[in-house]
């Protein structure tokens, strides 16, 4: 079994009230707080999409036995800060481009927990995925809209992230 825990979060959001204000040419200060909320709603979307931190957070990854090479969720991955195997610190060696995979120098092991901090991810495209998600969201506050078929998410906010994408969780 696999759990992944955010113990917290470290980083800031991408956007503001106003990026998203003058996106969506919103002149009113009335929904700011709920163009907050949608920031954060969106910007957690995205980073389950891409399975890839765009806000920087303390995370724990917990595996009950794992083989030698455990690939961590949720990078780029600053640093990390314990590897306990069975209670007792493990031995480890960092690999991959991002610090995203280590290797148990003890081979397998049972109850393995890795705390670790991500970096979050920052440029044009998330953010322009965002924006759009959050302009669908603030278009379609309702589920159902007479006349019109709304979708879940923008197909055009999947196209810009699909870069990102990874396939862990």
């Amino acid at each position: 079994m696999r759990q992944i825990k955010i113990n917290s979060t470290t980083g800031t959001e991408l956007l503001t009230a106003s990026d998203v204000k003058n996106y969506v040419r919103i002149d009113t200060s009335a929904d700011d707080s709920l163009i907050t909320r949608m920031i954060t709603q969106a910007r957690e979307w995205c980073e389950n999409y891409i399975s890839r931190d765009i806000v920087a957070k303390n995370r724990t990854y917990y595996l009950s036995q794992t083989e030698a090479l455990i690939d961590i969720p949720f990078g780029p991955i600053a640093s990390i800060s314990t590897v306990t195997a069975e209670g007792n610190t493990a031995a480890h060696t960092v690999k991959g481009l991002d610090n995203e995979r280590i290797e148990l120098d003890g081979g397998s092991a049972k109850d393995v927990k890795i705390t670790y901090v991500t970096a979050g991810l920052s440029d044009d495209l998330i953010k322009n995925a965002m924006l759009q998600f959050i302009s669908t969201l603030y278009d379609n506050r309702s589920d159902y809209k007479t006349g019109t078929i709304v979708q879940d998410v923008p197909t055009e906010t999947k196209a810009l992230l699909t870069s990102y994408k990874t396939m862990f969780v």
